[in-house]
């Protein structure tokens, strides 16, 4: 008996049609269950391997009894950091997909500025026994303590747009913080290619500025230090606290009072608005302002030109996609690549209209 599988994915009713056995008996072999004659199970395996069957994930997660738990431990959003809406949106659409299937998702979240708050939901987490956890790890020696913590109950973690080194983590799901900085530095240096002073504003509460954030500096750095032979620039660089109440608007006054010839401003994460605010209202459109992330808040500033240029990386996919890794890794032990980098979009006030359409669709649509 000859099957040709083509381009359709088969099924275990295949594999038993094409092994003359029933589909119970194929079931026994691919889940190990009952007493099944070497021959029948060689024959099985082999058409199995040649066809390049993988079991339908699902199906094996409602076939389990056991009910799998999954903790996510973000940043709250808030008016200084409402990118947080974007991947949690995309983990709220991974638990509505997966919530039939015997998986539960816990969402924690924690204020970025306070490591205290971090820590008390790690306690929080462990004592709820997940099976999976999916985290930002923004504090870097209370992650490695969390990190410990889960090595130690054997639970696989995740890391969402922050990656560690030398973690046990399954995987990573984020953008490549420090090419998407160099990517920055070669759209200011196109952009301005006679040179001038170049100013970096890097934007948190309590001045907490993420590794990520550094490593982005650094690519822009590297970047702009490639092209310092030929084109002269001189770079400024401040770490502003947004809890101040007169912030950034004091800084920025005194940094531009000082220097006459800032021609480009780079903002290194998503809090651009902040500096497209100071510059609209200094009436001043004729610098060049590069930051990141395509959320509302920073919407009007591309659209009036404001701001010039800004770098997406899909938020509302990596949390998507980092909650339906675990679940995969959970039900059929699936191994996840250990690196998946979101896109660097460059997005500009002419393409806006089909990135906004994308994002403000009713349901998010993943590949």
């Amino acid at each position: 008996m000859e099957y040709n599988a083509g381009n359709k994915k088969i099924t275990i009713k295949d594999i038993a049609n094409h092994a003359d056995v029933s589909i119970g008996t194929v079931d026994r072999v691919l889940h190990n269950r009952g007493e099944v004659k070497e021959e029948t199970r060689q024959k099985i395996m082999d058409i199995v391997n040649k066809f390049g069957y993988t079991p339908n994930v699902l199906a094996k997660s409602l076939a389990s009894r056991k009910t799998h738990k999954i903790s996510v431990l973000i940043p709250d959003a808030s008016d200084n950091n409402p990118y947080w809406d974007m991947p949690l949106s995309g983990i709220q659409q991974a638990a509505g997909e997966i919530n039939d299937y015997n998986t539960i998702i816990e969402t924690y979240t924690f204020n970025a500025t306070n490591e205290r708050s971090f820590n008390k939901i790690i306690h929080e987490v462990i004592s709820a026994k997940p099976d999976g956890v999916i985290f930002n790890p923004v504090f870097r020696e209370s992650s490695l303590d969390f990190m410990e913590l889960l090595d130690a109950h054997q639970i696989p973690y995740i890391f969402i747009d922050i990656n560690l080194e030398n973690g046990h983590n399954l995987s990573y799901f984020g953008q490549d913080a420090k090419q998407s900085g160099y990517v920055a530095g070669k759209i200011i240096c196109r952009a301005l290619p006679d040179g001038g002073s170049i100013l970096i504003v890097k934007l948190a509460n309590h001045k907490v500025i993420t590794r990520h954030l550094r490593l982005r500096e650094e690519g822009f750095n590297n970047y702009i230090s490639k092209k310092q032979p030929v084109n002269k620039y001189q770079i400024i660089s401040t770490e502003i606290d947004l809890l101040e109440s007169d912030e950034p608007d004091s800084t920025l006054q005194n940094i531009f009072e000082q220097h006459r010839n800032i021609k480009g401003v780079f903002v290194p994460n998503s809090r651009v608005f902040k500096v497209a605010s100071f510059l609209e209202n200094l009436n001043n459109k004729d610098l060049l302002l590069v930051g990141f992330d395509l959320i509302d808040e920073n919407l009007k500033y591309l659209e009036n030109d404001t701001i010039d240029f800004l770098i997406g990386q899909k938020p509302e996919e990596q949390g998507f996609k980092s909650v339906m890794a675990m679940f995969s890794h959970l039900i059929s032990h699936k191994e996840i690549p250990e690196e998946n980098h979101s896109p660097i979009d460059i997005i500009i006030k002419e393409n806006l209209k089909y990135y906004i359409n994308t994002k403000r669709n009713d349901r998010i649509k993943f590949q």
